[in-house]
């Protein structure tokens, strides 16, 4: 098990981890199979996704149309916070996501990136990657 430190820069901000994840591989020695992808945190999240500016723009539009950032949360409200819609987007997202490997590397699609999601501030992150 390996784990990933990833420093975000903003709310929103795609941190594109596929390198990353491609170089732990050979310390994991997972040659066929798979690994997880696990962020340790509740206002973070792992997707899959092609590393587009359109595409970035687009989905955060939706999920602000989805989740207004400045929305009548009640975690907002006990907490004295500003993150409820970030714990709520990383619901729907997940914490993780299951990637094949063949021959040592990542067999993802030609446009396919790993992306470490902030959703909430900047932050010192922490993600697992893991030979299944």
């Amino acid at each position: 098990m390996m784990e990933l430190v990833i420093k975000t820069k903003q709310q929103f901000d795609f941190v594109d981890i596929t390198e990353q994840i491609e170089s732990s591989l050979s310390e994991l020695k997972v040659k066929n199979g798979a690994v997880l992808v696990f962020s340790k945190h509740t206002t973070a999240s792992l997707i899959v996704n092609e590393k587009e500016e359109g595409v970035e723009e687009d989905t955060v539009n939706f999920w602000k149309r989805l989740l207004p950032p400045e929305g009548d949360y009640r975690h907002n409200q006990l907490r004295k916070d500003d993150n409820a819609h970030a714990h709520l987007l990383a619901m729907f997202l997940g914490p993780s996501i299951i990637l094949p490997v063949k021959q040592g590397r990542l067999d993802l699609g030609t446009w396919q990136r790993i992306f470490l999601v902030e959703l909430d501030k900047p932050r010192v992150r922490r993600v697992i990657v893991q030979a299944v």
